[in-house]
């Protein structure tokens, strides 16, 4: 039932680039910073898919508690660097992958306690659930970022 299918590349530097002349000392200071601050958020985009990818393709069972939390733990902190950088960009999508990471870390402790069938599937039905606001995201994200287009799937 596992099979990641992801691998792109990380966001790079062909996003974009300037096509006009800034006519005002102002527009010409931010014009300079756009690049970075997108660069910036590019590579921010890029290490939240990673952290997706990595976390979608752990093999669930009762035995992968401590690797689940800490997969969530890395896709938790890579998302607030995203929205720490990207600011109200992707509000409603940051919104749903936060929920997803919570029921997931919620469904992760009770596996934790609970190592049964039933905990298990609701470890995987969060993680789908993770990788499909972590996929809105990633979409989101494509059009400032063009290789963000990847998508995490659940493995």
């Amino acid at each position: 039932m596992s099979g990641l299918v992801l691998l792109a590349a990380a966001c790079g530097s062909s996003g974009s680039s300037s096509s006009g002349h800034a006519s005002a000392g102002s527009s010409a200071s931010s014009a300079a910073a756009a690049p970075a601050a997108t660069s910036a958020l590019c590579e921010d985009v890029a290490a939240l898919r990673g952290s997706l990818q990595r976390l979608t393709s752990i093999k669930v069972s009762a035995n992968t508690v401590t690797e689940l939390k800490t997969g969530a733990q890395d896709v938790q902190s890579n998302l607030s660097s995203l929205s720490s950088a990207a600011g109200s960009q992707w509000s409603a999508q940051v919104g749903n992958l936060k929920s997803a990471l919570t029921k997931l870390q919620t469904s992760v402790s009770t596996l934790a306690t609970e190592r049964n069938a039933s905990s298990v599937s609701g470890v995987v039905t969060a993680i789908a659930a993770v990788a499909t606001a972590g996929r809105q995201l990633l979409t989101a994200a494509s059009a400032r970022c063009p290789s963000a287009s990847a998508s995490p799937t659940p493995s």
